[in-house]
């Protein structure tokens, strides 16, 4: 705020300008001045004398309704620059993978939602490569995902290692021990899982028993309870399935290991703003928040 308006308003509010010097700690005559310079850039007066003391003329009401308005205005975005700085208010926007958005985000996001209820929360679901690009774009502030992706301009931090187990109902018994004579129903060729699966177990070898594909893991798992063929998938994903005996783990023994890891990605020239930084806190990825050169 300009010290003329500053100065009009006070005398405004007070209705003295002897007061208004003494609140802004100025000869009357500064104030005087003040007022003056106002009154000169708006090419109206704005005052007048009045007995003893002074009021507004109609244009004085005028710019002390505005000035009044400017000044809440002004002391509200004051306000909001400092909770934006601690976090407090701002947007926090995610791009996560459909199983990590399913079984993990929503546990991250509860305790953040309780540390900053003022933050709004954008979340933007995809693939690891639609996720990866999203956070090179700068259309996400962190992207959550689970294949390999290459690390040019970007800053990377495993989260967590999980197994990825073969399901099936559990009356569900195969002909034979192993991985042929189960019919598969799995994500799509098009998903970084799948890729995953493809590279370990052989992309030809799982063509041949696919089924049925879809991108969404609760129709997966109703497909595999109802008896139709079993499906790898994340150990989070199966977790209360198994324990209800829903579900059942098969074990072959010509399976290799199978583990997949959930990286977290920004980009290495961006800034970490306050509520970013809390949220990678929660992660346990707070070295993440500073950039690299």
């Amino acid at each position: 705020m300009s010290a003329s308006l500053e100065g009009f308003l006070t005398v405004a509010a007070l209705g003295s300008v002897s007061r208004a010097a003494e609140r802004l700690h100025l000869t009357q005559p500064a104030v005087t001045k003040q007022v003056r310079a106002l009154e000169e850039s708006l090419g109206t007066d704005l005052i007048e004398r009045h007995g003893q003391g002074i009021r507004l003329t109609a244009a004085g009401e005028l710019v002390a309704r505005y000035g009044r308005t400017g000044t809440h205005l002004a002391d509200e975005c004051r306000q909001a620059l400092a909770e934006l700085g601690t976090g407090e208010r701002g947007t926090l926007r995610l791009g996560a993978g459909v199983t990590t958005s399913v079984f993990q985000l929503p546990r991250w996001l509860h305790r953040f939602r309780k540390d900053r209820p003022g933050v709004e929360i954008i979340v933007r679901t995809g693939t690891s490569r639609v996720v990866t690009q999203q956070v090179l774009g700068g259309e996400v502030d962190l992207g959550l995902v689970t294949s390999d992706v290459p690390l040019r301009d970007l800053q990377a931090k495993v989260l967590y290692r999980e197994e990825i187990v073969l399901v099936v109902a559990p009356d569900f018994t195969p002909r034979r021990r192993d991985l042929e004579s189960i019919p598969l129903i799995l994500f799509p060729s098009t998903t970084g899982f799948r890729s995953y699966l493809n590279d370990k177990l052989g992309s030809e070898r799982l063509a041949e028993q696919v089924r049925m594909e879809t991108d969404s893991v609760e129709a997966i798992k109703s497909f595999v309870m109802a008896g139709l063929g079993g499906s790898f998938l994340p150990m989070t994903a199966v977790a209360d399935e198994l324990a209800r005996h829903r579900l059942k783990r098969l074990k072959l023994s010509r399976l290799p290991v199978l583990r997949r890891s959930t990286t977290a990605l920004r980009r290495r020239d961006r800034r970490a703003g306050a509520a970013l930084r809390h949220f990678l806190r929660i992660l346990g990825a707070g070295d993440l928040a500073s950039p690299l050169s």
